[in-house]
This record gives structure tokens, sequence and C-alpha cells, in this order.
């Protein structure tokens, strides 16, 4: 199973809007971090992770232009503003339609967002045949979507909830702020975790940093860690020193085979 990190920023991405690069070093490409997605892909089952504003870039920089299901891990912006261009991605699907795996709370903000897509009575034009629809996931349900097996489980994100996801021993924590007791046993003992981390200190109340995620990994007993959703206070360099063995910075483009 190979999983590429097409975006490994936060919401904001770096440099944020204005060219804002922060504490981050413009002259290190791994600090240039467009918003949240993973790509998991076994060699017959594909899943993109959350559709950002950054989608379009994302998708093309690694050649992706179909894939087999589409999972939402929760309905803030920048995970699911790309969604603009799903009428014009229904063109590669040659007719094959596209499941989005959704909580129930997700869908209804993503239907308020993308209001238009969703109401009938509009007929939005479409370019192909194929169209996308809703499969509903209660977490801490497990699913199968082709050949991947996946657990699901809650995690808390502020005022929210988002879905973390666990496949065989790698698992999948973007924006999280922490675990309810029953989530964390689906991430003991892991080969590999991707996990939130969005800035140096804990300023973000809704989201992990540095020092709390990396307690996290050695509670869990993770082999490798890598800490993703990376705002503007998280130079790569910088940082990487900072982390102890078996914890690193993810960076756009990181291809982790498993």
């Amino acid at each position: 199973m190979k999983i590429t990190v097409l975006g490994s920023g936060s919401a904001y991405g770096v440099p944020y809007a204005g060219g804002g690069w922060g504490a981050c070093d413009p002259k290190q490409p791994r600090n240039k971090r467009t918003t949240p997605a993973i790509f998991i892909d076994d060699g017959t089952t594909s899943v993109l992770v959350d559709m950002g504003p950054d989608v379009k870039e994302q998708l093309a920089r690694h050649n992706i232009s179909k894939w087999d299901a589409t999972f939402f891990t929760h309905p803030h912006a920048d995970h699911i503003a790309g969604m603009f261009h799903l009428p014009i991605l229904m063109s590669h699907r040659d007719g094959k339609h596209l499941p989005m795996y959704v909580d129930r709370a997700t869908r209804k903000d993503i239907e308020k967002v993308w209001w238009y897509m969703f109401d009938p009575a509009i007929k939005l034009e479409y370019t192909g045949a194929a169209r996308p629809y809703w499969v509903e996931m209660i977490p801490p349900e497990k699913m199968k979507i082709g050949t991947l097996d996946i657990q699901t489980f809650w995690q808390m994100h502020g005022r929210i909830q988002s879905v973390g996801m666990k496949l065989g021993k790698f698992a999948y924590s973007t924006d999280v702020n922490d675990f309810p007791p029953e989530s964390e046993e689906h991430l003991y003992g892991l080969d590999v975790w991707m996990v939130d981390c969005n800035c140096l200190t804990g300023t973000d109340k809704s989201h992990s940093y540095v020092e709390k995620s990396v307690a996290w990994a050695q509670k869990f007993g993770v082999k490798k860690t890598y800490l993703t959703h990376l705002d503007y206070t998280i130079d790569y360099d910088s940082v990487s020193k900072m982390l102890p063995a078996g914890v690193e910075l993810a960076y756009d483009g990181l291809v982790i085979e498993i």
C-alpha cells in the first residue's frame, strides 16, 4: 500500500495568503505546504482523503485523474472546498459513479455549503455520465472500499468531531486535539501514524502541537510517526532537529510504502 501526502499544510497553507511564511524558511522546499490531503493506493483500489482548496494543483502534481472513492474526515473548508471541481472531474471516470464516504454531520454541512450540487431542482451540469453519491459511515464501524479494509474512529476537533482511519498498521489522524478513550485502542502498536500537529505550541485549541503529538506517539508505541497539518510556525529544518527518533515532519509529495 502506498500513501502519498498530497498536502501537509494547515488550513491556510504555507505561505499563507499574501505571501506570509512566518517562521518558515522560504528557501526550504519542504516548507511550501498545501492544504491537508492524502491519497491511498494498494495497486487495486485508490481513495482520496479530503478535497481542500488546493486539490486541483495536488492532483495535477501527481498525475491523478480518477480514483475509486473519496473519504471526508470532516466538513471544514480546507477539507471540502475542492469539491467545486467535482462536476468536471466526472469527465475522467468513464461513466463510473464516485462514492463519497462521510458521517452524517459532515454530509449535512457539505450539503449546506455546496447546496446547488445536491438540489435536484438545479439540474447541475456534469461533464460525463458519472455522478458522485453519498455513502454514510458511522464510526467506529469497519468498512471495505474495494480491496481496502478501513477501521474508522472518532476524534475530538474543537467543537466538532473528525473521523480517523486505520488501514492495517497505518493510521491517519488529521485535525484532532484529543481522542475519546474508545478510539485510543486503534492507535496502539502502529507501524506508521500520520497525525495532526498544527503549530509549534498549543495556540490552537482545536488542533494538536509538537509536544502533544510527540507524547501521543510515545504513549501509543508507534514505530514511525509523521506530523502533518503544519502551519507557518513549524519550520522544517529547525523543528526536525527537535524531534525524537521515530518522529518526522510530513511534507507535500512524501510517499510512504507500507
